[in-house]
């Protein structure tokens, strides 16, 4: 319970003073105020969602559980955008009913708040905090153990401060902290903790197109289980280019290294992050982005030192008509545990996201969608295959 009001002590704190996260899937992708919509500066949406899940607990094959089931959910959207500042506030419910299982019911909420100021014309203070009630692991942000565990709590809180010195060269400093919470003891207690990071980064504009960047990070993470609790420093550089006005790529390289409580020391090794986004034409939108490195997770429970893992995720959106659009979404997560005591486990989990969306009004939406996902294991009880297929609609207010 103490860690579940710090998780919202967290988030809080970053409505009252200001905090910036960006998450792992938004590598070198969306600005300080991309994601802000000040067209409508109050929504309200509510939506259902009829489906079949053919293995809701993301168990092995042997003992797959499926069942149809009936979702709702009720959220609203609040913008604004005044002079040098943006705000953006969201907040949802949701309940999902299975028609074929004993326990029947789950709920879920989540909550963000976005803000953005410029100081000066030189300093730009920025704020983007999250704060969720689960029990579906989110593998677009990273956060959870891949596969239903119990109800969690998660929230993350950074802060962003950018200055530019000149036309060229500007700094952002950034701090944060993020945090999770099982609700199920035995879940917990190899997978609960908070992970705090701190950074520097220093940019200098090459020309129009290009700029360079350097950037020293600091990670330490506090776990339930203290042998696990680490330190890590990163050193890299990159640079961000837009090859012309439809293409623009990041890549950040360098190397990163770990140092345990318990006195185990990961060796230096090759950190990269890579995106790619592309505007193909303007019906049809692509983007690519990479990691590899050391990851968290699982480690305590796999009675691992290490986990290296390469994730992948791709993006495409292409709208037949103004009414009309679609999207496509695959990952590749390919994961290697280091396990002194016992063989190394090697993992790939892979995803494919279909969807399709029809405005039928200016206010009401109708989606169907279509999601796999698969766990390829050295540890056959923890392989596992999902099917998820869903029609559904949407009304905004």
């Amino acid at each position: 319970m103490i860690k579940n009001s710090k998780l919202i002590a967290i988030f809080l704190g970053a409505f009252t003073s200001g905090v910036f996260a960006q998450n792992l899937a938004d590598i070198g992708i969306l600005s300080e105020t991309e994601d802000f919509d000040s067209s409508l500066p109050f929504t309200t949406t509510i939506s259902t969602v009829f489906g079949y899940d053919s293995n809701v607990g993301s168990r092995p094959k042997f003992v797959e559980d499926s069942s149809a089931y009936a979702q709702g959910r009720l959220s609203g959207a609040y913008s604004t955008v005044r002079g040098k500042t943006h705000l953006g506030l969201n907040a949802g419910f949701a309940t999902i009913y299975y028609l074929e299982r004993d326990d029947t019911t789950f709920n879920s909420a989540d909550g963000s708040v976005n803000f953005y100021h410029k100081i000066t014309p030189r300093a730009t203070f920025a704020n983007k905090s999250y704060l969720s009630y689960s029990i579906e692991p989110d593998l677009q942000i990273g956060v959870a153990v891949p596969r239903r565990l119990s109800h969690y709590y998660y929230g993350h809180n950074n802060a962003s401060l950018t200055y530019a010195f000149n036309r060229r060269l500007s700094s952002i400093t950034r701090v944060g902290v993020s945090g999770i919470s099982y609700e199920d003891e035995t879940s917990a207690a190899s997978n609960d903790k908070f992970t705090y990071n701190i950074s520097q980064e220093m940019r200098y504009v090459l020309n129009v197109v290009s700029d360079v960047v350097g950037e020293y990070r600091f990670i330490t993470s506090d776990y339930d289980i203290a042998d696990y609790d680490y330190g890590a420093h990163y050193l890299l550089a990159g640079l961000n280019r837009n090859f012309n006005l439809r293409l623009r790529g990041t890549l950040m390289a360098g190397v990163q290294t770990r140092s345990f409580d318990n006195g185990y020391e990961d060796d230096w090794q090759p950190h990269l992050e890579t995106s790619l986004r592309y505007n193909v034409t303007e019906k049809t939108q692509l983007s690519w982005i990479n990691r590899f490195g050391y990851e968290d997770g699982e480690l305590a429970s796999n009675k691992a030192n290490s986990r290296t893992g390469w994730n992948s995720s791709l993006n495409l959106s292409y709208s037949f008509t103004d009414r009309l659009r679609s999207n496509f979404g695959m990952t590749y997560h390919s994961y290697n545990f280091e396990r002194p005591e016992l063989i190394e486990l090697a993992e790939v989990m892979k995803t494919i996201n279909l969807g399709v969306n029809y405005r039928l009004y200016s206010n009401i939406d109708l989606n169907a969608k279509y999601s796999y996902i698969s766990m390829e294991s050295d540890d056959v009880f923890r392989d596992f295959v999902r099917h998820r297929v869903s029609a559904g609609m949407q009304i905004k207010f």
